[in-house]
């Protein structure tokens, strides 16, 4: 049976980073993933500047679009424009963006097993066994970075409580005149109660469409994305592939390390509530993964280390974008028009939305220059 420093499950940006960070350093790292890559994953695809700045790579060989014009609307009226004049985010198809990531793991050392369910998961004092069909394999450690439903995370007793909630998104043959209106730019559309948005993503070929809402509205994402197709004049437009995913949340201290396994990523709800964005919480976890993991193979400690470190670096900008989620679209519930009014002609709101986008601020850092902001979100949510 062959033995590993490190079983990582899962190749998203969180595992294939991780990999790639651990074999770099080397470990003897095995990833394995359920998929045959390169393979189609369900998102939106848009990749803020600061998670680009985060990889020590260029990224251009799978970026589609770039986009710096952001048009907001509610139900298809009372719209506006924001112009970051600069990009502040990349769009990428995850099918080539994964792959890229997973590429540099394995130019890094990592051995990839594709096409590898995990069926059953032992831990012991000295390490792990993962039992898949007709393979097995041994490792000191295990990072699951298995996506939001994270069956191996399950099985390591890991990542319980986590809230979530539900997305539908469509890729969409849209016509070329439709591919060159919406070129580098975000269509955000908001008045989807108790919150909620449904987007369009440009990419080279085609349109990225989609809906994010509370998990209690799943059953009406489909007719949600149909009127907003009607809306943008696409319904008869030929649709590619349509699939659903959830999103999870992290809010507290949900379990997300112990014993000889942890969680990266989606796994470990790693994503913000006001954009449901997760691939920078990703890279940033499977940097953290590999930190930690490396230190527990020199025998400096174990891997609880791992969640407090998620909880010093990542969980304080999660909770301010929670925080901020919850004023806006709470405003939005109560007054909409006006809100909706104040948000087109505040320059500073979205200024200080493509800075964070960017990397060049942060949701904790922008919160905190609105101290009356937790007590107004609060309100929010008990009204």
């Amino acid at each position: 049976m062959p033995r590993f420093d490190v079983i990582v499950v899962g190749a998203g940006p969180a595992g294939s980073t991780a990999a790639r960070e651990l074999a770099g350093s080397g470990a003897r790292v095995l990833v394995v993933d359920r998929a045959q890559f390169p393979r189609y994953k369900a998102c939106g695809g848009g990749i803020p500047q600061r998670t680009e700045r985060m990889l020590p790579f260029p990224i251009d060989s799978v970026v589609e679009d770039s986009v710096h014009l952001l048009d907001v609307a509610y139900r298809g009226g009372m719209r506006f424009q924001r112009d970051s004049e600069a990009p502040f985010a990349h769009m990428v198809m995850r099918d080539r963006f994964d792959d890229l990531l997973l590429s540099h793991a394995k130019a890094a050392g990592a051995e990839f097993r594709p096409g590898t369910t995990v069926r059953a998961l032992e831990q012991r004092g000295d390490g792990v066994r993962v039992t898949a069909d007709g393979f097995k394999a041994e490792a000191s450690f295990l990072v699951c970075a298995d996506g939001a439903h994270s069956p191996v995370g399950k099985m390591a007793g890991l990542g319980a409580g986590i809230a979530e909630c539900a997305a539908w998104e469509v890729e969409v043959s849209a016509p070329p005149a439709a591919l060159r209106r919406y070129r580098s730019t975000a269509l955000i559309e908001l008045g989807y109660r108790p919150w909620g948005y449904a987007w369009l993503f440009p990419k080279a070929n085609n349109l990225s469409i989609g809906i994010v809402v509370p998990p209690g509205q799943a059953g009406r994402m489909k007719d949600y994305v149909r009127a907003y197709l009607r809306r943008l004049g696409l319904e008869n437009a030929p649709t590619e592939i349509a699939r659903g995913h959830k999103i999870r949340f992290r809010r507290g201290s949900e379990p997300i390390a112990g014993g000889r396994a942890l969680l990266a990523g989606d796994a470990a709800g790693l994503a913000d509530e006001f954009t449901e964005e997760g691939i920078g919480y990703a890279v940033q976890s499977g940097r953290l993964a590999a930190r930690n993991v490396l230190r527990a193979l020199h025998g400096d400690g174990g891997l609880a280390r791992y969640e407090r470190d998620i909880d010093a670096e990542i969980m304080p900008e999660l909770r301010a974008a929670r925080l901020t989620g919850f004023m806006f679209y709470g405003m939005l519930r109560h007054v909409p028009r006006p809100w909706m009014f104040a948000a087109g002609h505040f320059p500073p709101l979205w200024d200080a939305f493509f800075a964070v986008q960017r990397g060049e601020s942060t949701y904790a850092r922008e919160v905190a220059r609105v101290p009356l902001l937790p007590a107004l979100a609060a309100k929010m949510v008990h009204d």
